[in-house]
């Protein structure tokens, strides 16, 4: 046996363990800052991608319009919405999408009168498309100026405008709008409708390549530079935004309103039916600023802290509940039958009904939750989006 003494010699002799500070707060406030601001750059610019990628299909079936060329241009619709639901997530703080001057209302403006834009055969008013003399001719310009100047639902431009172009009225019970392409060639108004289609795409893919330039990285004086400037204030941006999505947008205006009305016209894209995966990216969306991840369209994943090491930094009591709601939400959005707007009818047991207000009350919680958080972080979260947050 080695004598005690040579015994203690030899472990004070070993080198000691390396012990490693946990992360200073305000280390991991910065660093998922810029990793928010890489992925909101990352995600605009699939949004943009996929709007020049409608553009093309556009263009393309109304140089020869058929059946095969209209369903690419509704795939195409389909696909780009994928990204932009997500970006969602960074709204609701007066960032450049809907900031006073932001193009937020003129790309996701909804719900949509379908007259304003192209009436029926024998109405009064014939909307845009029917008025060639009040229009001579359709242009982006012409859209942005006529987008709810003369009321909220007179919505002129944006992905629900060309949806319903594509799609036209809803009035299926088991599936989307039944528009034909023939709309386009031998129905009355066929080349103006065309025109306004191919404007509405063009001022789509206008709007978002400027959006994604505010947050282009190393651009001296565009929105990013501030983002990542003031850390404080956009940590308090990020909070905000998740909780007026959460609380006010997707379990209030997206759902209640269509869960209460049980009308399919408050669905949020109503003629493609395809409310479903609006409501499945926009729980992604919500996950990713939490996670600090982004999946780009082409598969490349972005990975890096997230706002749920903020709270792990700053209140880590919530990070599990908060982690744990999010990830429901996503799993409750896709738990929702579809068609969305048959899910929205029937008895409030009906597995349709139960599932949507299941994701309304956890919505509701994540808010109330998210609350706690900024609580913590001492954000005061202002009653309705604020107009503007200063950097």
């Amino acid at each position: 046996m080695k004598p005690a003494f040579l015994s203690l010699a030899l472990l004070f002799a070993c080198p000691p363990a390396v012990v490693r500070a946990a992360p200073d707060a305000a280390e991991v406030k910065k660093a998922a800052v810029l990793q928010h601001a890489k992925i909101i750059y990352a995600n605009y610019f699939d949004c943009t991608a996929g709007a020049r990628r409608l553009q093309a299909a556009v263009k393309a079936f109304l140089a020869a319009p058929d059946a095969a060329g209209f369903q690419a241009a509704r795939e195409a619709w389909t696909e780009a919405r994928r990204p932009y639901v997500q970006s969602e997530a960074y709204r609701f703080y007066a960032g450049p999408i809907d900031d006073p001057d932001g193009p937020e209302p003129q790309l996701n403006a909804w719900p949509l009168d379908e007259s304003f834009i192209d009436a029926p055969p024998g109405s009064v008013d014939p909307g845009v498309v029917g008025n060639d003399r009040a229009w001579p001719k359709i242009t982006p310009d012409l859209l942005f100026r006529l987008n709810q100047a003369d009321g909220e639902k007179n919505v002129a431009c944006g992905w629900h405008a060309v949806e319903f172009l594509l799609w036209g009225p809803d009035v299926s019970r088991t599936g989307p709008g039944g528009r034909l392409f023939t709309d386009y060639t031998t129905a009355p108004h066929a080349k103006r409708r065309g025109e306004y289609l191919q404007a509405c795409a063009d001022l789509m893919l206008q709007q978002l390549a400027e959006l994604t330039l505010e947050w282009k990285p190393d651009e001296l004086g565009n929105y990013r530079a501030v983002f990542e400037e003031g850390i404080d204030f956009s940590v308090e941006r990020i909070v905000t935004s998740l909780i007026f999505l959460s609380e006010n947008e997707l379990a209030g205006e997206r759902l209640q309103v269509a869960y209460d009305t049980k009308d399919q016209e408050n669905e949020h894209s109503c003629f493609s039916d395809t409310t479903w995966q609006d409501n499945v990216m926009d729980a992604t969306g919500m996950l990713n600023v939490w996670r600090g991840i982004y999946t780009k369209t082409d598969g490349t994943k972005l990975e890096g802290p997230g706002l749920r090491d903020i709270c792990r930094a700053s209140a880590p009591d919530l990070e599990p509940l908060i982690t744990a709601l999010l990830e429901a939400n996503l799993a409750k959005a896709k738990a929702i039958p579809q068609p969305f707007d048959q899910a929205i009818t029937g008895a409030d047991d009906s597995p349709g009904r139960s599932a949507i207000m299941a994701l309304i009350v956890s919505l509701e919680e994540t808010g109330s939750e998210l609350r706690k958080l900024a609580q913590a972080l001492k954000i005061e979260v202002p009653d309705v989006p604020p107009e503007d947050i200063e950097g």
